[in-house]
């Protein structure tokens, strides 16, 4: 996506969010720095590929407003993209870059997601908590969450080891045989993707096994929204989902109202 669409679907946003921010004409090359490691690693938990500094955005209502930001100046003689690049570790290939957008002039700092291990700025790694930058360390389940996005990803089906591993999968084998459906029992873990890279049963297992341990409400309102009255409410679930979903469609199909 071309820079100024980047940046005009940011702006369009209703809020800022963690893995962006906007400011007008601030300057402040350790806060600009702190940005990066929080962007960085903001960047990394929310899937994204690039966290953005843009400066020439009006926070209030989003509005560009031509920023006379100068991220060519120098810090105590050092080039600030030399002094910034200096302090940040791991080495990132962060770059600044200008757009012109309806006569405004915009300056963008691309910060690319951290790979592998949190980034820091001057030894300290920051994150986002809302919109505010923050020490890491201060936040030791945000921390250790951040860490494992790194090492797998961000949470799924597939990466998230299950809480049970004594899974047994017999109405699969039933589900897929009223299907004729062939499936081997001998490689259906892997061909299905029902474990982890350590071998480990994942969430798609569970859902997927003779006990889910996970209900299903279906519920009917007397009405148009979750606001109106309740009437009805039918549990399902706590068993391989295909076979519940097949029960929820054919128990919707009977009462014929949903």
């Amino acid at each position: 996506m071309a820079l100024a669409e980047i940046i005009k679907n940011l702006i369009s946003r209703t809020d800022e969010e963690e893995w962006f921010e906007f400011k007008e004409n601030w300057y402040e090359p350790d806060g600009i720095g702190e940005y990066i490691s929080a962007l960085s690693n903001a960047a990394a938990e929310n899937g994204e590929e690039f966290g953005y500094l843009i400066w020439g955005v009006r926070n209030s209502d989003h509005a560009l407003i031509n920023t006379s930001f100068n991220f060519n100046r120098d810090v105590k003689n050092e080039p600030l993209q030399h002094y910034l690049a200096r302090k940040v570790k791991p080495d990132l290939n962060f770059r600044f870059k200008e757009e012109e957008i309806n006569g405004n002039r915009v300056v963008v700092l691309m910060i690319p997601a951290a790979r592998k291990i949190p980034t820091e700025f001057d030894k300290v790694r920051y994150i986002r908590i809302g919109l505010s930058k923050e020490d890491v360390r201060k936040f030791p389940d945000r921390e250790a969450y951040l860490f494992s996005v790194l090492r797998n990803g961000i949470p799924t089906i597939e990466n998230m080891e299950s809480e049970y591993q004594d899974l047994t999968f017999d109405k699969l084998f039933m589900y897929y045989a009223t299907k004729k459906v062939p499936i081997n029992r001998k490689t259906f873990k892997k061909n299905l993707g029902l474990l982890t890279e350590n071998g480990k049963y994942n969430l798609m297992a569970q859902l997927l096994s003779d006990n889910s341990h996970i209900s299903i409400r279906f519920l009917i309102f007397n009405g148009t929204t979750k606001a109106s009255k309740m009437y009805l409410v039918r549990e399902f679930g706590n068993e391989c989902l295909l076979i519940s979903l097949d029960k929820i469609l054919e128990y919707g199909e009977v009462l014929n109202e949903p």
